[in-house]
């Protein structure tokens, strides 16, 4: 395997990561858009890279376990039954498998991710 990096992700421009569309279940008038670059895949499903969003409201599309570091941006995620999270530059979440709620992008977020599959 080749090792794959990106050296500044914080500042790396909107216009080189690829456009992945508008979020798949969008909530109000405003749909978010997304762009990435996947930097490793697996063939279990698994898959690494930075992921960002425009400014909307959505509900939450991934069941797989996933952890995140957040770059920069403003957003908040509503757990199901649960209250807001606030997330900025420096955050680190982990959302189990199955993790059901509410992302709310208030100004566009870019994030590291990691997304796996459990056993």
């Amino acid at each position: 395997m080749t090792l794959k990096h990106c050296l500044n992700a914080t500042d790396l421009p909107s216009e080189q990561l690829a456009d992945w569309g508008t979020v798949a279940a969008p909530l109000g008038d405003r749909t978010s858009r997304l762009r990435g670059m996947v930097l490793a895949e697996n063939d279990d499903g698994s898959e690494a890279g930075i992921w960002e969003c425009t400014p909307g409201k959505w509900v939450r599309q991934v069941m797989d376990a996933e952890l995140s570091t957040f770059l920069s941006g403003h957003a908040l995620f509503t757990p199901e039954n649960g209250t807001p999270i606030e997330l900025k530059a420096g955050a680190v979440v982990y959302f189990p498998p199955n993790t059901k709620g509410v992302w709310e992008v208030l100004e566009t977020t870019r994030k590291s991710y990691l997304i796996y599959k459990s056993r």
